[in-house]
């Protein structure tokens, strides 16, 4: 409802396997494929934790940052039925991978962008992702406050504090923000998954 409202900020949040990434990375190669559309293109942006730098992980670059595109190569893999479909959509322009670690200088126009992980952000990665909006774009976040990658000097409330800020300052912005919040009885990964994170929410571990 809020994508087809039109709003042009989107934050998803909520627990895992409501299928947040799955439903912008759905709405967000529709929306391309439109005929009647004006985007071009999918960039799905992602911060390259655990490690917070790539460097760690053997490899190329390109090898590297593949590790964290496995995600968006399943969800592809299902809406199209075909193993190559992430590789087909990034070969003809449709979908670009970008990592927060070398966006400064960028300009998204006639994109979607997809945000995905936004709990592992910090403050001046959200901003710098923000400033490289350009024309005719949207963007939609998807996160979970309990799903963080950081180190775990950084897993404290000054953390969260950082997306807490963020919100605030786009929720400014009313006519142009949509904020959904998914609650435990929207998990559609498995019964088992939905039964677990209400037994540790229960206990107290979330």
């Amino acid at each position: 409802d809020a994508y087809s409202r039109g709003d042009y900020f989107i934050m998803l949040l909520g627990s895992a396997g409501t299928g947040k990434s799955f439903i912008a990375c759905y709405k967000a190669i529709q929306e391309v494929y439109d005929k009647n559309s004006s985007f071009k293109r999918v960039v799905i942006v992602r911060s390259a934790v655990q490690s917070r730098d790539v460097g760690f992980t053997p490899g190329s670059l390109e090898e590297k940052m593949s590790l964290y595109e496995q995600p968006y190569m399943q969800i592809y893999h299902t809406l199209f039925n075909r193993r190559d479909a992430y590789e087909q959509l990034k070969d003809s322009g449709k979908i670009e991978f970008v990592s927060t670690s070398f966006i400064r200088g960028m300009s998204f126009d006639d994109s979607i962008i997809v945000v995905d992980e936004c709990q592992n952000l910090q403050f001046s990665e959200l901003f710098g992702i923000m400033t490289r909006i350009g024309n005719n774009s949207r963007i939609i976040f998807c996160g979970d406050y309990n799903q963080s990658d950081l180190n775990p000097r950084f897993r404290d409330d000054n953390r969260k504090e950082d997306i807490k800020h963020f919100r605030e300052i786009i929720r400014r912005m009313p006519n142009l923000f949509g904020d959904v919040q998914f609650e435990y009885e929207d998990i559609v990964r498995s019964s088992l998954v939905k039964q677990f994170i209400i037994a540790a929410d229960q206990l107290g571990y979330i």
